[in-house]
């Protein structure tokens, strides 16, 4: 199940983004993203217990990813290309028509999820994460939107 990330999530996801990145947004910034920020959206996926998040935000029609997480031993079983899929459709009925995202340029089987969603490398942002590890910005675009005429 996917729902909207409440107060009582935050604790877990931000002990999760420290093991999993080395580094967490942290409490007061996921706590007013969730309560206090009209643009942010944040959702977790369960089963018994919390297994991972996405964190958003949609500004007019552009998006952006700000995170997306699996817990390790949930990983490689198909809950990131369920929870991407949910981002999407989001997205979607928030009429965004471009979305980007960073994403460690090691991080292989993201790349690949996200490709496969039709996100496409569009730079390299050098020592993004720690002032160490270089990040591939991809984006994705709604072919069938008219963005040309954007202001």
């Amino acid at each position: 199940m996917i729902r909207k990330m409440v107060t009582s999530d935050i604790d877990l996801i931000v002990k999760a983004e420290t093991e999993l990145f080395g580094h967490t947004l942290g409490y007061e910034m996921i706590y007013n993203e969730i309560n206090h920020h009209d643009f942010a959206h944040y959702f977790v996926i369960e089963l018994d217990e919390v297994i991972g998040y996405a964190g958003l935000w949609v500004n007019d029609d552009i998006g952006q990813i700000v995170d997306l997480l699996i817990l390790k031993p949930y990983q490689q079983q198909g809950y990131g290309k369920q929870l991407l899929q949910f981002v999407m459709d989001f997205f979607r009925q928030q009429v965004v028509h471009i979305v980007s995202l960073e994403v460690r340029e090691t991080n292989h089987n993201a790349i690949h999820l996200y490709e496969s969603f039709g996100f496409v490398k569009s730079y390299l942002r050098k020592k993004y994460y720690d002032n160490k590890i270089d990040a591939h910005v991809m984006i994705w675009r709604d072919n069938d939107a008219d963005i040309s005429s954007r202001k």
